[in-house]
């Protein structure tokens, strides 16, 4: 199916323009929807591009975007935290509602796919939100980082090193992701939830989507990759087509 990519800039609530690109298929789309990209990927990710093209050739639109202060998004990352990728996936689905229609998927990968579940319940068009490799809780990645020593703090800031790279941050952001009240926003979601996680997933432990599962009481389910599944998506072309396909299917049955 041929489709068409167009440059998708919008303001986040700080007055920020994030950098966007929506994937409209060739004929006129089944519904719309956001993917947001990994802590530090972004909108050119392996897993946000193939995702993403894998719906548009089953006939859904994508938003792909940059968080705040990665790629081409204005901003600075180390002033960021949890609460402001909530904030940027809301800004992301409230744009493509004024622009084009409302989003009814919502598809956050790793520490995105825990804002997404926490951001869900202020977007009340989504019929269904999806995680890629989520992590439970945010607090979790930081007692990962430190359990690998991996996070240092030197005064107001705080340098992780995320498969390699390193990023300084404010310690405001560590804060943030060890205090955000999650058991609270996963009791609260009442979407049906795709839990989607490779199962030797060696960034973010399957157990995770197990937790995930445990601590939210709306219709939901766990569904594991292949075995040669990795985090990043990075062989995953048949994944990407294997998640696009659930999702369209759910949504052929229960779109409104």
């Amino acid at each position: 199916m041929n489709h068409r990519t167009i440059t998708f800039d919008f303001p986040n609530n700080r007055g920020q323009i994030l950098s966007g690109l929506l994937e409209l298929p060739a004929e006129q789309a089944s519904l719309y929807g956001v993917y947001a990209p990994c802590f530090t990927c972004t909108k050119e990710s392996h897993a946000a591009h193939k995702v993403c093209r894998a719906l548009v050739r089953r006939g859904v639109a994508m938003l792909r975007f940059d968080h705040t202060g990665l790629g081409a998004s204005a901003g600075d990352f180390a002033t960021t935290s949890f609460s402001t990728r909530i904030e940027d996936i809301v800004a992301a689905c409230n744009a493509l509602e004024t622009e084009y229609a409302a989003p009814k998927l919502l598809f956050g990968h790793s520490i995105s796919g825990t804002a997404a579940l926490a951001a869900t319940a202020r977007i009340s068009s989504l019929q269904a939100v999806a995680t890629l490799g989520a992590p439970a809780d945010p607090r979790h990645v930081i007692r990962g980082l430190r359990k690998t020593n991996d996070i240092s703090f030197e005064g107001e800031m705080a340098k992780m090193t995320i498969t390699g790279r390193a990023y300084t941050v404010r310690k405001e952001m560590v804060h943030d992701m060890e205090t955000y009240d999650m058991a609270r926003a996963m009791a609260a979601l009442d979407r049906q939830l795709f839990i989607f996680h490779a199962p030797h997933d060696a960034i973010v432990p399957f157990r995770n989507a197990e937790e995930i599962h445990a601590r939210t009481a709306c219709a939901r389910e766990i569904i594991p990759l292949s075995e040669d599944a990795t985090h990043l998506l990075e062989r995953g072309d048949a994944e990407a087509a294997f998640i696009a396909e659930t999702l369209s299917v759910w949504f052929g049955r229960h779109l409104k």
